[in-house]
Formats: structure tokens, sequence, C-alpha cells
């Protein structure tokens, strides 16, 4: 008996035991006709080999006639009597694989021949727990095939519509035959409308910034000279009025003073005069800047028209451009969904990897169910022990019926001879009594002819 504390699964109560295999195992009729009774405290033999054939059935994917079928290559003189034990043999052998893997290593013969209460609630809870934990390694693997089809449907869509941009993109990069000339007409035309425009434009540009730049500079040197003018002004005052605040000026200091700084002030005024002409100088210069408008203007529309073309291409430009971003969005997301494919295959892998664990601890299950094997082997030898001594009895039984049988047929023929005998009396009587009757009924005709001569002779005489 399996001790509780050493269980790697929960033990079930008998009545989670019961509803498990009505609503799970058991068919109709059974779920109805099946109780607590029938597995504990005393199980009944009938119930545990019919629960144990259906967990079978369920996890191996077997039918009912395989637990029927007795091999065809063994040599047994009556294999009728076989049929008979071959479920219980399919039973066990196939339990022994079973519970391995249920963790359960407690299982013998006995489990299916003479059931025990407590052992077989223990060897029904392991079970039920290895059928939960398959029903649900079933839906994570339903569910991750239906991710893996999905993502193939995904990509095979993303790659259509890859196919689809691609074309789209030929169609508008490729130009038809019928434009191609035009377009290479325009397109060389453009080119030199904009050599030409470029070549005036520069050298017109450059002549009119040098302008530019030189006046600027003179005016830049006037504005420094206004400038230091100011300063020396301010200066000046400044000085006036800390002389008029220490000392106390004569009339004739005040005088050269004062023509001194007139002739200051004559200076500036000649200086402003000068800024003046220059100022005007340089707005006759940008009137005649003016007079070029036209001309400029007349390059803005070339300049226009040529926009216009080159807008064109720009907006075949940003239909290729959007199309390359949606191809490398579609590109993304197929480099995700080979990720998810890529992880995908390492789960796959981990579990690969897991099942080769579990099938190394398979073969050590199995080199212990071949050992158990060999124990109901030599068990199964025994019973053959026993059916050839039953056979031998068979044998001597069929020997004296064999007897019987001679001596049947000897009393047979010797009724045959009896009969053939008692045929032939009867056959030689029959002829005899046929003669008797013949020769009776000659005598009765010949009597009744006598008869009719005495009468008619009698007849005679009474006439007379």
């Amino acid at each position: 008996m399996s001790n509780p504390d050493k269980l790697t699964f929960p033990r079930f109560s008998v009545v989670d035991l019961v509803n498990f295999f009505r609503q799970n195992i058991l068919t109709a009729a059974e779920a109805k006709n099946f109780t607590k009774a029938d597995i504990y405290p005393n199980p009944k033999l009938e119930w545990v080999q019919k629960i144990y054939m259906r967990i079978l059935q369920q996890v191996f994917n077997l039918r009912v006639e395989h637990f029927y079928m007795v091999p065809v290559d063994l040599e047994i003189p009556y294999p009728h009597l076989v049929e008979g034990f071959a479920p219980l043999g399919y039973i066990v052998s196939y339990m022994a694989r079973l519970l391995p893997i249920c963790r359960v290593y407690e299982f013998l013969p006995s489990d299916v021949l003479n059931p025990k209460g407590k052992h077989i609630i223990t060897l029904l809870s392991g079970i039920v727990n290895f059928l939960h934990f398959r029903n649900t390694r079933m839906d994570t693997y339903n569910e991750f095939c239906l991710r893996y089809k999905s993502a193939l449907d995904i990509m095979n869509q993303q790659q259509k519509v890859l196919r689809e941009l691609e074309a789209k993109k030929e169609k508008l990069t490729t130009i038809p035959p019928e434009q191609q000339a035009e377009f290479k007409a325009l397109s060389s035309d453009i080119q030199d409308l904009q050599q030409i425009i470029s070549q005036e434009y520069h050298t017109k540009d450059s002549a009119f910034q040098e302008k530019l730049v030189q006046k600027k500079l003179v005016i830049a040197e006037t504005g420094k000279k206004l400038n230091q003018l100011k300063l020396a002004i301010a200066t000046m005052k400044e000085d006036q009025e800390l002389m008029k605040s220490q000392i106390v000026e004569s009339p004739e200091q005040r005088k050269d003073k004062t023509e001194r700084m007139k002739e200051n002030v004559h200076k500036v005024k000649r200086a402003k005069l000068e800024t003046l002409e220059k100022y005007e100088h340089y707005r006759e210069r940008v009137t005649l800047a003016a007079l070029w408008l036209p001309d400029i203007q007349a390059y803005n529309k070339k300049l226009h028209s040529m926009e216009a073309n080159l807008e064109m291409f720009k907006k075949i430009r940003e239909e290729i451009r959007q199309e390359e971003e949606q191809n490398l969005k579609e590109k993304l997301d197929l480099k995700s969904v080979t990720s998810e494919e890529t992880q995908l295959k390492r789960t796959i892998l981990v579990k690969k990897e897991k099942l080769a664990k579990t099938d190394i601890k398979n073969q050590k299950n199995q080199e212990n169910f071949e050992q158990r094997k060999k124990d109901i082997s030599e068990t199964c030898s025994r019973i053959q022990e026993k059916r050839q001594a039953m056979g031998g009895r068979v044998s001597h039984v069929l020997q004296e019926i064999q007897q019987i049988n001679s001596k049947k047929e000897q009393i047979l023929e010797r009724a045959e001879k009896v009969k053939r005998t008692c045929e032939d009396v009867v056959a030689n009587f029959r002829t005899a009594l046929e003669i008797y009757h013949d020769n009776l009924q000659k005598t009765f005709d010949r009597s009744a002819e006598r008869k009719r001569e005495k009468l008619a002779e009698l007849k005679r005489l009474s006439r007379r």
C-alpha cells in the first residue's frame, strides 16, 4: 500500500471520483447505474474492470474489440479458452504502462483480479490527476495550433499585400511607353531651363550682392562716424557741465569755447549733409533695382511652372515614399510574426526536451514493466502448465469418446446386418403372402364357377 504522505498528487474522495467517472469516462447507461458502493469499501470486480477499460480506451485510443482479440501467432491447442482471459491480460498490460505515467508505481495484477478499496482509490485518484493534466495540456496545444494557424494566415495576407504594393510601386515608378518620349523631352527642357536660369540668376545675384555689400560697408562706416560724433558731443557736454560747476570762467574763454563748439556743430552739420547725399544716392540705386523686377518676375513665372512640374514629381515620390513606409511597417509586422514564430519554436524545443526526459523516465518504467512482464509470463507459464494438464485430461476424455464411438459404430454395423436380414425375411414373407393370396383368389374363383355350374344344373333339373 502506498503512503499518502509520499504521493505526488491529491487523493480524491469517493464522491469526487464517482462524479468524475459519471461525467467524463462512463457512457449514459453505465453512468446512471454507477454508484459509490461499486468501488468502496468492497469494490466490485466488474465495475473496476469496466472503469479501467474505459480509461484505457480514452487514453490509448483503443476500441472494445482490441481487448478481446487473441494474437494469431500464438500456438495454442484450444484458443477459445484464452478468449475469456484476453481482456484481463490486456487490461493488466496497459495499466502497467499507464500507471507509471500517472506517478503510481505500486500496481499488481491483483488490483484487477482482486481489488481492494483504499488501494483502488489511490490508483483512481492518480489516474484522474493525470487525466486533468492531459486535458489542460491538450487545451494549450490546441490553442498553440490555433495561434500558429492564425499567424500563418496573417503572414500570408501580409505577403499578398506586399506583393500588391510592390506591383503598384512598379506601376507608379515605371513610365508607360506612350509617355516616355514626352517625359524625356520635358525633363531635358526642365534641365536646360534650370541651367539657364541658375546661370543668369547667379550672375545678377552675385553682382547685386557685391553692390549691397559695398553699400552696407559705407553705411556702417558713416554710422560709426555718427556714433563717434555723438559720443564726442556727449562727452563735451559733460565736460562743459563739470567746468561750469568747478571753475568760474572768464568771458574771453567762454567766447573761445563757444566758437569751438560752433565749429564742431558746423562739422557735424556738414557730416550730416554728406550722409543725406549718400542716402539719396543709395535710394536712387534702389529705384534702379526696382526696374529689374519685371525680369525677375518673368523668371519667377518660369520657376513657378517648373515648380508645378516638380510638384507632380514630388507627389509621385511621396506616394512611392508612403508605399515604402507601408512596406517597412509590413516588414516590421513580419519581423514580429517571425519573432513570435521563433518563440513558439523555442517553446516547442523546450517541450521536446521535456518529452525526451519523459522518454528516459518511460524507458526506466519500461524496464520495470519488462520485469513485471516476466513475472506475469511466469504466472502465465504456470497457467499454461495447468492448461496443458487440463488438455491431457481432455485428450484422455476424447480417447474414451473415440473408443465409445468405435463401439457405437460396431453396434450400428451389427444392427444394420440384423436389419438387412430382417428386411430379407420380410421380403420373402411378402412374396410368400402374395403367392398365397394368388392361390386363394384362384381357389375362390374355381369354387364360384363350381357354384354357378351346380346352380345351373339345379335350375335345369327344376325346369324338367
